[in-house]
């Protein structure tokens, strides 16, 4: 997985290549940690990232918690529809943006 991330003003734009498992979910983690402190948004774009498994979703689901405590938003772009599926069937569509 090949993680690449831009800040433009308070927004974190971060488009993740490959999938989202068990194997890259830390790596993942390790390219959010400290980046969401002086942002309010987040966009994650999902055009190249075809999967994501519970390990995925649970740092999602931790940077939105942080953007939440402070008001912010997160957005996800380009989701395929396995991608799609995995977030209905979880509940993530209940409370993510995702264009």
């Amino acid at each position: 997985m090949t993680v690449t991330k831009e800040k433009n003003g308070d927004v974190l734009n971060v488009a993740i290549s490959g999938e989202l498992d068990i194997k890259t979910a830390p790596q993942l983690k390790a390219e959010l940690e400290g980046q969401l402190d002086d942002v309010m948004e987040v966009h994650f774009d999902l055009k190249d990232c075809p999967y994501t498994s519970s390990a995925g979703l649970r740092v999602i689901l931790g940077a939105y918690q942080v953007l939440e405590e402070k008001d912010g938003r997160m957005v996800l772009k380009n989701v395929n529809d396995v991608f799609m599926d995995i977030l209905s069937e979880t509940g993530f569509t209940d409370f993510l943006d995702i264009e």
